[in-house]
C-alpha cells in the first residue's frame, strides 16, 4: 500500500496551490492531480477506507516521494477529527504548514468562498461563521496536532518565505521531505505564490464573455481571429455598462478599517504564542 510521506496541510489562501504545483514538477516527487483530496477531513471520503486513499498514489514511481495538499487539514473545528486520523494512519508523515498574515488570509478566504458571486460583506460573513477566522488561528490548529503528531514532523513556513525567497524555500522543503534539493526550479518558470488576482481576472473574463460564447456563429468567429483581437473586444466589453455590472457582482467590498483593527487585536495573543512556538519573528503581522 503506497501512502504519502508528506502532507501540505494549509493554510488555505497562503500559497499552497503554487507550492504543490512546483513540487509536482520535481522528478522525485509525486502529488496526485487532485490537489485537495481532503481524505482525512471529509467523512464521506474517509469512510471509503485506506485502500481508496492509497489508490491516489498508485501511479507514483518507486523512486518518488508521495505527498498531497489539502487545506481542510488545518480547519479545526470544522473538521475536528483530522489530526487524530492522520496520527493514527500516518504516524511518521511529514507536515508542511504555510501561514500568511492572519487578517489578510481571513479576508482572502472570504473572497475565495464567494467567487461565484458576492452575496454578503466580509463583516456579515465572519458574523455568520467563524471558519475564516478559525483558519487564521494557527496556534489553535497546531495545538490540535500536537496531541497526535510530533512537533519534529512539522516544517513551518510563512507565505512571505515563498514571496521573498522562493527557491531557497523550495530547497528547504526538498531537504525536509527527502528529495534532491539541487533540482533547478528556476527552469520551470517564475514562482508566483499568490495567483488569486489572475484567477479572479480569468473568472471575470469568462463571466463577461459567456453570453457571446453561447452564440454559435460568434464563437466560431472568435476562435478564428487572433488573440489580440479577442483581447481588444474584451477590453471594450469591460468598459461597457454590462461589463461594469458583472465586475461589481464579483468584486468583494473591502474590509472595514474597524474590522481589521478588531481582528488584529484578536490575533495579537495567539500570534505571540505562535511566534514562540515556531521561533519566528511575526511582528509584521501586528499591522
Amino acid at each position: 500500500m503506497t501512502l504519502p510521506q508528506f502532507l501540505i496541510i494549509g493554510a488555505a489562501k497562503s500559497g499552497t496551490t503554487t507550492l504543490a504545483n512546483y513540487l509536482r514538477k520535481h522528478p522525485e516527487c509525486f502529488i496526485p492531480e487532485e490537489k485537495e483530496p481532503n481524505f482525512f477531513g471529509l467523512d464521506e471520503k474517509y469512510k471509503q477506507g485506506m485502500d481508496y486513499y492509497a489508490s491516489l498514489f498508485e501511479p507514483a514511481a518507486d523512486h518518488q516521494v508521495c505527498g498531497e495538499a489539502s487545506t481542510d487539514y488545518a480547519k479545526h473545528p470544522r473538521y475536528p477529527l483530522v489530526a487524530e486520523r492522520i496520527g493514527e494512519h500516518l504516524p511518521d508523515v511529514k507536515l508542511i504548514y504555510v501561514m500568511r498574515h492572519p487578517v489578510d488570509r481571513a479576508y482572502s478566504y472570504y473572497v475565495h468562498r464567494h467567487r461565484s458571486g458576492i452575496t454578503e460583506t466580509f463583516e456579515e460573513y465572519i458574523e455568520r461563521t467563524s471558519e475564516a477566522v478559525d483558519g487564521s488561528h494557527y496556534i489553535m490548529q497546531l495545538e490540535r496536532y500536537m496531541n497526535y503528531v510530533p512537533k519534529d514532523n512539522f516544517l513551518f513556513l510563512l507565505s512571505d518565505d515563498l514571496n521573498e525567497a522562493p527557491y531557497k524555500t523550495l530547497k528547504k522543503i526538498c531537504q525536509f521531505i527527502g528529495i534532491n534539493d539541487e533540482f533547478d526550479f528556476a527552469n520551470e518558470g517564475k514562482i508566483v505564490s499568490n495567483q488569486g488576482r489572475k484567477v479572479f481576472e480569468d473568472t471575470l473574463r469568462g463571466r463577461i464573455t459567456a453570453p457571446l460564447r453561447k452564440v454559435p456563429l460568434l464563437a466560431t468567429i472568435a476562435a478564428a481571429v487572433p488573440q489580440s483581437w479577442r483581447d481588444g473586444i474584451y477590453k471594450l466589453l469591460q468598459k461597457s455598462f454590462y461589463g461594469k455590472q458583472v465586475r461589481e457582482t464579483y468584486t468583494a467590498p473591502p474590509m472595514q478599517p474597524k474590522t481589521r483593527q478588531k481582528l488584529l487585536e484578536y490575533f495579537s495573543e495567539p500570534n505571540q504564542a505562535l511566534a514562540k512556538f515556531i521561533d519566528r519573528d511575526l511582528s509584521r503581522w501586528s499591522s
